[in-house]
């Protein structure tokens, strides 16, 4: 698989559709900090605003669908198939890939909203903090969570265009539509609404499920694929 992940870091890195995503996340969070925040707030409390909002998760889904999506219209997995290598790896492989490049989105967004706060007001220390730290690596687990369910989705439709607009669909109604009439709910611990509070039982629930929300994602999506006619 190491092979696999030197050629997806290749593509990654000269996927021009991530770095235009990168760039309206960072202006969007630039001047999210900038123009509409209240002087009254410290740079701990910008972070949690910023580190819980799934608004663009929707540009994450269609950026992550696009990328692992492109391989099968222009037939790289039917290559890497025929080469030898599992259909758990070539999963495995994009996988991994299109998290990371989740994970460096949502962090351009959060860190773009504090540097937009910064800029006009002030930087403090209260961001350094273990509490926010735990609450920053359970939501990055969540949005692995996210990826997950984007790949399952890629993965058994197969085709690029199909898959960014379900993925996409999906994305906007589950992290946008639902959250604002469900606010009150269990919604609030799963991997859709990131964890909006850094409070123990918080965080625990919602890595929990989480992790099983990969599981089960990551499972269905080899079991699918396994199953798949791949021309």
């Amino acid at each position: 698989m190491h092979n696999q992940l030197m050629i997806e870091k290749y593509k990654a890195e000269r996927f021009v559709i991530m770095y235009l995503a990168a760039a309206v996340l960072a202006a969007a969070g630039f001047f999210l900090g900038l123009l509409k925040l209240p002087e009254n707030l410290d740079t701990a409390t910008v972070f949690s605003f910023s580190i819980c909002d799934t608004s663009f998760m929707f540009i994450v889904s269609l950026v992550t669908a696009w990328f692992a999506g492109n391989d099968f219209l222009n037939r790289t997995i039917h290559n890497e198939i025929k080469a030898g290598y599992s259909r758990f790896s070539v999963l495995m492989a994009r996988t991994i890939t299109t998290v990371i490049m989740a994970e460096l989105l949502h962090l351009t967004y959060v860190f773009a909203t504090v540097l937009g706060f910064a800029v006009k007001y002030r930087f403090d220390s209260s961001i350094f903090s273990i509490t926010d730290f735990v609450w920053l690596l359970v939501v990055m687990l969540q949005i692995c969570a996210n990826i997950c369910i984007v790949m399952l989705i890629v993965f058994a439709l197969k085709k690029v265009t199909s898959g960014i607009a379900v993925t996409v669909v999906f994305s906007f109604v589950s992290c946008n539509i639902l959250r604002n009439f469900m606010r009150e709910s269990v919604f609030r611990l799963t991997c859709f609404s990131l964890a909006q509070t850094s409070d123990n039982r918080t965080l625990a629930l919602s890595a929990v499920f989480a992790a099983a929300v990969i599981a089960f994602s990551l499972t269905a999506a080899h079991f699918v694929f396994r199953k798949a006619e791949i021309r």
